[in-house]
């Protein structure tokens, strides 16, 4: 894996359980890796600034937390969406530190953790929050949220959501098949699934295990590789015109 636009850095501010809350079940992604792939993305749009940023499989909101603190001055807003109901309240949690009253909040916290319990483990995330306090106060904007529960890996319709992704981030649970019956009783997949939310133009980067596949007539792979047990693919949006006929 050669990385071309984030340097091997210190992210320890940004470890999960640290500041951004953590819970058992929720897998968490490489920091480095994220922003490698998302910087990827942004080099595909035409106009890489205030860009809507959405997960369909937030999970606990991790991924976007981490991309929203090092990205303040490319991303507008973020989308995060999960099937699981106890998720979507995690993804709203950690997504309300990008804004200064969550990170107050999160703070008020962890001075109460470390009043009574004096771990050292509380006053190194207070140190940690400090230094994301800084981000937050250097960034040209704060980054809005919206959370809500869908299954797009299954029965869930996107159509009628109030937002355009221009960039799309799944970390696609291993496990999941990615084809499934739809409400018509023929195969859709994820990609399909993802086409409401998008406009021509718009990138969708995909991780998942190499066994699941992913194509669709709407969409062109860009890149296509492999990232330790991960692999990564990136596909934008086609144009009416380019798209293959039926």
């Amino acid at each position: 894996m050669v990385y071309r636009y984030c340097e091997k850095e210190n992210f320890e501010d940004l470890a999960s359980g640290r500041v951004i809350l953590h819970r058992g079940g929720y897998p968490n992604f490489p920091v480095r890796l994220a922003q490698e792939i998302f910087r990827r993305c942004l080099r595909r749009l035409d106009d890489p600034k205030r860009v809507c940023l959405y997960d369909p499989c937030c999970g606990g909101g991790y991924l976007l937390t981490v991309l929203g603190f090092l990205n303040p001055d490319s991303i507008g807003r973020i989308v995060a969406s999960d099937i699981n109901p106890e998720a979507v309240g995690l993804a709203r949690e950690n997504l309300s530190l990008l804004q200064k009253d969550g990170l107050r909040r999160r703070v008020r916290q962890l001075e109460e953790l470390l009043r009574l319990h004096q771990k050292s483990s509380h006053q190194e995330a207070l140190e940690s929050a400090a230094r994301l306090w800084d981000l937050l106060e250097q960034a040209p904007w704060e980054i809005p949220h919206q959370v809500f529960q869908a299954d797009v890996l299954g029965h869930s319709s996107l159509k009628g959501q109030n937002f355009q992704a221009d960039v799309i981030f799944a970390d696609v649970p291993y496990g999941n098949l990615v084809a499934w019956q739809g409400q018509s009783g023929e195969p859709a997949n994820l990609l399909d699934q993802l086409l409401p939310v998008t406009r021509e133009g718009s990138v969708v980067a995909i991780c998942s295990d190499k066994s699941q596949k992913f194509h669709s007539q709407h969409f062109q792979r860009m890149e296509k590789q492999q990232a330790g047990k991960r692999l990564f693919q990136i596909f934008t949006v086609l144009p009416k015109s380019g798209r293959e006929a039926g």
